[in-house]
Formats: structure tokens, sequence, C-alpha cells
């Protein structure tokens, strides 16, 4: 077994870990690095299909990844199928900016009810479906439009109820609540995570990092919008995922939400598309555009909480991250 893996309780007395939303792009990175770090251990990815990043990857699945299609509004259907997980790492829900405002009422169902109705059932005594660790992924989002220097301790105060933009955080935030009141009443382990800006290579949908490598491998003008100045902090995916080993394997850490980021790669949108243009040697040329909703200027964390936690720190930086995306999003136009 992987020494981060070490002292955590994936896998606790041969209980498979169930990944919610485990073809999204965090679960699917999540999901391999479980399945490859332990061969004897079952890996159950829980998806409706909405995206499907782990295709996306382009890699053969273990044997012990088992793909589940089912939807995390109605955990009755397959929970008691799989039985008592060691661990339930949380990821299902909808996102992407353009989904905010297209399908706000399915945002609040999916991310909001569907995190309750998941809860209920792992707590539900009658049930022995209890696991070892709840791992909630929330997000950057719940701080609102002032995410500058974010904390753990700085209130969640959404954005106005007028703007659907703003559903996606209300839902994670309901979510927070919600995993952290189930722990206070019934006892269950839990911890969640609010990821800053992930970026790598399976990210499909939206994403800035995303979209601009795409279109520069392709040699097609990217869009920033407003006038590039807003900024943020970017994490690759491999530091993401080893964020949420840190905090498993330790106890202590458990009972209260962390920032993942890191505020070291902080860059505006502008200079993010122009790095990008520069790695990839691209021709491609910056265009901007206005922003659909309201934006938010900056967001990056403060990470003090998790590095004093965990032994975590983030080992890729940003023109290596950016590099390696670059390199995924080149080979999948030379295979189309």
């Amino acid at each position: 077994m992987s020494d981060r893996l070490a002292g955590a309780p994936w896998f606790a007395h041969g209980r498979p870990v169930v990944i919610t939303g485990g073809r999204g792009f965090l679960g699917s990175h999540l999901a391999l690095r479980l399945a490859h770090a332990h061969p004897e251990g079952q890996v159950v990815s829980i998806d409706n299909g909405t995206r499907d990043c782990f295709a996306a990857l382009g890699v053969e699945a273990p044997p012990n990844l088992r793909f589940v299609e089912a939807d995390v509004r109605d955990p009755g259907a397959w929970l008691r199928d799989i039985g008592r997980p060691s661990v339930v790492a949380h990821f299902a829900a909808l996102a992407g900016v353009s989904t905010y405002y297209e399908r706000p009422r399915s945002v609040l169902e999916v991310n909001g009810m569907g995190t309750a109705r998941l809860l209920d059932l792992l707590v539900n005594d009658s049930e022995d479906l209890r696991p070892d660790l709840f791992l909630n992924v929330s997000t950057s989002e719940v701080y609102g439009p002032e995410a500058a220097g974010a904390d753990e301790s700085r209130p969640t105060p959404v954005g106005p109820v007028s703007d659907p933009r703003w559903t996606y955080a209300a839902s994670k935030v309901f979510g927070e609540h919600w995993t952290f009141a189930t722990a206070r009443s019934t006892g269950l382990p839990v911890v969640s995570v609010r990821p800053f800006n992930v970026y790598g290579p399976g990210q499909v949908g939206e994403g800035a990092v995303r979209i601009f490598c795409d279109r520069a491998v392709r040699g097609e003008t990217i869009s920033v919008t407003g006038d590039g100045a807003q900024s943020r902090a970017w994490i690759y995916v491999d530091d993401f995922v080893d964020a949420l080993l840190a905090l498993a394997r330790t106890p202590s850490s458990w009972g209260v939400t962390y920032n993942v980021g890191d505020p070291d790669t902080l860059v505006s949108t502008r200079e993010l598309a122009e790095r990008i243009v520069s790695l990839a040697e691209s021709e491609a040329g910056i265009t901007y555009v206005p922003h659909p909703g309201q934006d938010v200027m900056e967001r990056w964390p403060r990470t003090d909480r998790l590095r004093g936690a965990t032994d975590w720190v983030p080992r890729v930086g940003l023109d290596e991250g950016l590099s390696r995306t670059i390199e995924f999003w080149r080979s999948q136009n030379g295979s189309r």
C-alpha cells in the first residue's frame, strides 16, 4: 500500500470505498489513485454520466474499480447493494456557471438534497451502512463575491438571490451544514474541503485552464471575460488528491472544513491565457468578451489550517501543471 494511504480508513475490514461523482474530474483522479494503490480493495464509482472525465483520461480502468450508473438523489436505489462502505468521498454535484443559469433548480436539488438524502441513509441505524469517514467536497464559491485570502473562519454569505449563479454556492453551503449537523447529532466522522480552482488532464466541461489549453493547442482564439484582471489561485489535480489522502490518514484533522488550494499560483486571467499560449508555443490570439453575470474579482485561499493539520504541501508548480495539461489536450486533439 502507498505510504500516502497508510493509517487511513480506506478499505477498512475489506469494505469498499464509494466515490459519488466518480466519473467527474476530481472523482476520477481519486478513484484511479486509490484503485492503483490498493489493488485488493474495491473502489465503487457512482455517477449518472452527466460528464465523463474518466473516458476523457483515456486510461483503462483497473479491475478493482467498479462503475455504477446511479443518481445521488436516490441513494436507496444503489447503496444497499454495495454494502457498508469504509469511506464515502462525496463529489457528486452539478457544476459550471452556465448550468447555474440554465438549471438552477436542479443544481439545488442535486447538490443540496442529494447530499442530505445520502447522509440520512448512511446514518440510518437500521441499515448498517455507516462509513468510517464521510469526505464532503464543497467549493470555494461558498465565500461569495469576496474570496481574496479567504480562510475557513470567514463568513459564507453567498451572492444575491436575484442572480442564479449563486445557486451552486448556496447548495454547497447547505451541504456543508448538513454534513456537520449530521456529524454532531450522530457521531459520524466527517471532513469537508473547499477546492480552489483545480485543473489538470481529464477535465471536461467549463473551466478556464481546460478551455484555454484546448484552444491554444488548436490555435484558436481564447476568449477572456471582462478585462482579464480578475485573479485566481490554481491547484493541480494531483496536489488536490494528495490533500484528500493527507486528511483521510489524519483522524485528528477530521470534524472541520479545509481550503485546498495553492496561493503561490495566483495570476490574473489575462496572464493565465498569455502563459498558456506561450507554454503551448501557440499562435492563438486572445480576445475579451463581457461576463454573462456577476464575476469574482479575486479568489485565492489561505491554507494554514490544512498545512497545520497534515503534512500536505503542493508539489506541482503552475508552469509544470499547465505544461502537463497542454500536453494532455495536444494528445486529445491529435486523436481527433
